[in-house]
């Protein structure tokens, strides 16, 4: 069956090095679009957190942020769809996180807020990159409850990754959260019933198209559920073993172009 939406990873996948979108691969999207096939990001980023170089290709019909807790319209930015943690309990979840060594943020109303820091691990981490142009505060506990709007994600970056078993079971234990994750040092809080692959099996049925006539390419943890979804399933080939796995065809890695290929592929095959 003929692909109809491919659903497009950001970091790992399209995006080298988290931040650069490839002449490559921007090419590729818009053929894909042009080709009548919608391509929909699908990413944990917040919308605003999605690099210009994405977000403005035209035709995009809307973006999956937030590990799909809030689909955005490519048209103006509005949200069609939210699965959020409800204040009140997002409020507990960061006061829990202070007694870790972690860097939490909370992603709400379409954007990222993080706990300010000076931190040297954290400048370590990300270098210049847009992490240190959100939006910070003092206190991520009281500003949600100030704010007293839903959390689409609350992303914790641990600082000590011998700290995230126990993170996680205390978390879970005492909340009914989902727990996904995009690398190795840190966890990704969500709603239990908001995750890639939901957010993706939501937007599908508004838009009537199949799990059949989905394909997806992604490389990290978070991207399981949409390759549990998806008929057409493309791993990168700097993937996690558990996605390449759940593959049917594993592409070249995000440095090489992988994505585009993938693309590629997809587009020669629609064209028979």
């Amino acid at each position: 069956m003929a692909v109809r939406l491919i659903a497009l990873d950001l970091d790992g996948t399209a995006l080298v090095s988290h931040r650069f979108l490839s002449e490559r691969t921007r090419l590729a999207v818009l053929a894909a679009l042009e080709a009548g096939i919608r391509v929909v990001p699908a990413t944990g980023r917040s919308y605003t957190d999605i690099p210009g170089a994405v977000t403005e290709i035209p035709g995009i019909p809307c973006f999956l942020t937030s590990n799909g807790a809030n689909i955005v319209d490519g048209k103006d930015g509005s949200s069609i769809y939210t699965d959020l943690i409800p204040w009140q309990e997002a409020a507990e979840v960061l006061e829990l996180l202070a007694h870790y060594d972690v860097q939490p943020s909370a992603h709400l109303k379409g954007a990222s807020t993080n706990l300010r820091t000076a931190d040297p691990r954290i400048v370590a981490r990300y270098g210049n990159t847009d992490y240190f142009t959100r939006h910070s505060v003092d206190d991520l506990a009281a500003f949600v409850r100030q704010e007293q709007a839903g959390v689409e994600k609350i992303f914790v970056v641990l600082l000590d990754q011998g700290q995230k078993a126990e993170l996680t079971a205390r978390i879970t234990a005492r909340y009914a959260l989902s727990v996904s994750a995009s690398g190795p040092d840190n966890i990704e809080l969500n709603s239990p019933t908001a995750s890639k692959g939901h957010g993706l099996a939501v937007l599908c049925g508004m838009l009537g198209i199949s799990a059949a006539e989905t394909a997806v390419i992604g490389d990290s943890i978070n991207d399981i559920s949409m390759f549990q979804f998806a008929g057409c399933r493309i791993a990168m080939g700097n993937a996690e073993p558990c996605i390449k796995e759940l593959s049917q065809h594993v592409t070249e890695s995000c440095e090489k172009d992988g994505a585009a290929l993938a693309i590629e592929s997809i587009i020669s095959s629609s064209r028979g």
